[in-house]
């Protein structure tokens, strides 16, 4: 009697009207005192332990199973799509890279290109390219512009050649070295070079701009806050000299093998304080005044001319020279 009484009283302390099912909106029928099952899609729930009217999900063992297997596809989908993504990044960044690069830059580095960060690349301070049979490339981790004499720089050096046809180099390349801060160009063309976006070179040193291909846009991307020195050679059939414009804060230029008609093209040089002038071409009659107008460069310290059209001036022109700027100008001629 007192047993029943009992279980009369937990009946009744059971909700008479449970919630609707969650997953389909149908009604629950009660199996036993603390389970529920829905009419409609079967899923079955429970009264929480401490006898509140709280409905709370239990998830049959073959639900379960599905359950699991959907977090297992989803898991398989975002690690495929991230494999994706990261094979993707991988591929974009070799192929950046010539081939000629890329056998340079696995021998620095002596991991795949693939796996060579921006970091890595910036970690360059000093880069020479040369062709002859082979591309030389001359690079170094340490900055040519610190205090050390030029023995101790070139125990820094180190030398790689890579064979490779000329369509396995790609000049624009160099644009991924954003750590430069010289960068010499003995090969053809360098005008079909792409300097770093936002570089920090101080010193730049080419050979023949010359070609067909040429890009305009080469000395448009110097920093004029760190350029110090040019060096341009070997351009003796240039007769455009525009591109000067974008040199004028340098300190230092070297010309070599280049015909100069105007002593004029220096003329918003107002830093230049070294001149270096080795085998240019100039009309005889016509040195003395280019010349001239080169030496009355305020900010010049120094003046050197070496070749031919050195000896176009009379030892007495040189003499009045070395007397109107000798106190100002180191003068030297070879």
């Amino acid at each position: 009697m007192l047993h029943g009484s009992m279980r009369t009283q937990e009946e009744n302390r059971q909700p008479s009207n449970p919630e609707p099912c969650v997953s389909c909106g149908g009604q629950l029928t009660r199996k036993n005192p603390y389970l529920y099952q829905c009419t409609s899609c079967k899923r079955t729930y429970y009264i929480s332990a401490n006898r509140t009217h709280k409905v709370s999900v239990q998830v049959s063992a073959g639900r379960l199973i599905v359950l699991c297997a959907g977090i297992v596809m989803a898991i398989t989908v975002v690690a495929m799509a991230g494999y994706q993504w990261y094979t993707g990044r991988l591929v974009a960044s070799a192929s950046r890279f010539s081939v000629v690069f890329r056998d340079f830059l696995m021998e620095v580095y002596e991991k795949p290109v693939a796996e060579i960060s921006s970091e890595d690349l910036e970690n360059i301070r000093y880069l020479k390219i040369e062709k002859e049979k082979k591309y030389r490339f001359t690079y170094s981790f340490e900055d040519y512009y610190d205090d050390r004499d030029a023995k101790s720089f070139a125990r820094t050096l180190q030398v790689i050649e890579v064979a490779g046809k000329k369509e396995d180099f790609s000049p624009t390349n160099v644009q991924y070295f954003t750590g430069l801060t010289r960068l010499e160009l003995y090969t053809e063309g360098w005008e079909n070079y792409i300097l770093p976006e936002n570089n920090m070179l101080r010193g730049i040193v080419c050979v023949d701009g010359l070609s067909k291909y040429g890009n305009p846009q080469f000395f448009t991307a110097i920093n004029p806050d760190t350029l110090e020195e040019v060096a341009i050679l070997g351009t003796g059939e240039r007769k455009d000299f525009s591109f000067l414009e974008y040199l004028q804060g340098v300190k230092r230029l070297v010309l070599s093998e280049v015909n100069l008609e105007d002593g004029e093209i220096l003329d918003d040089f107002k830093e230049l304080e070294e001149l270096y002038l080795y085998y240019v071409g100039m009309k005889e009659e016509e040195a003395t005044e280019i010349i001239e107008e080169f030496l009355s460069l305020s900010s010049l310290k120094h003046f050197y001319i070496e070749g031919k059209t050195a000896w176009y001036i009379t030892k007495e022109q040189w003499a009045n020279w070395e007397e109107t700027y000798g106190n100002r100008i180191l003068l030297e001629r070879k």
